[in-house]
């Protein structure tokens, strides 16, 4: 009769101890805020701009009609020209305001009336 009483002990036990570790683990998954990824900051942070790309914004393709463009200079390579997709804050859309960014190139037509450049999703945006 003890035996059974163990068994019986152990079975809670189990039961218990599973149902313990199903909530610790739940409890410590990170949840995730979902965020906009095309939001735009507008500050200036020396900390921010490591691993970012400097450009310059220009309205030079504005009588073409095309909107806002980023001429990108790197050393040894002739100039890149992206499209943002979205439009920047009124804040860092003026021509000749150099940036600091993120981008990723988009696979998808370029809008209407621009013939230079390539559309790019532009990220975490800062003034220079």
């Amino acid at each position: 009769m003890g035996f059974f009483i163990a068994l019986f002990i152990m079975k809670k036990m189990r039961y218990t101890l599973c149902l313990i570790s199903i909530l610790a683990f739940a409890c410590t998954v990170k949840k995730t805020a979902t965020t906009n990824t095309n939001a735009v900051e507008t500050t200036t942070n020396n900390a921010n701009i490591t691993d970012k790309t400097l450009g310059k914004v220009s309205h030079k393709y504005r009588s073409a009609g095309c909107k806002t463009v980023i001429e990108v200079r790197r050393e040894g390579e002739e100039v890149q020209t992206l499209i943002p997709k979205d439009a920047l804050p009124a804040s860092l859309d003026v021509d000749g305001k150099e940036i600091y960014f993120n981008f990723r190139v988009l696979r998808m037509p370029q809008p209407a009336g621009c013939t230079v450049g390539q559309p790019a999703e532009i990220t975490d945006a800062v003034k220079k």
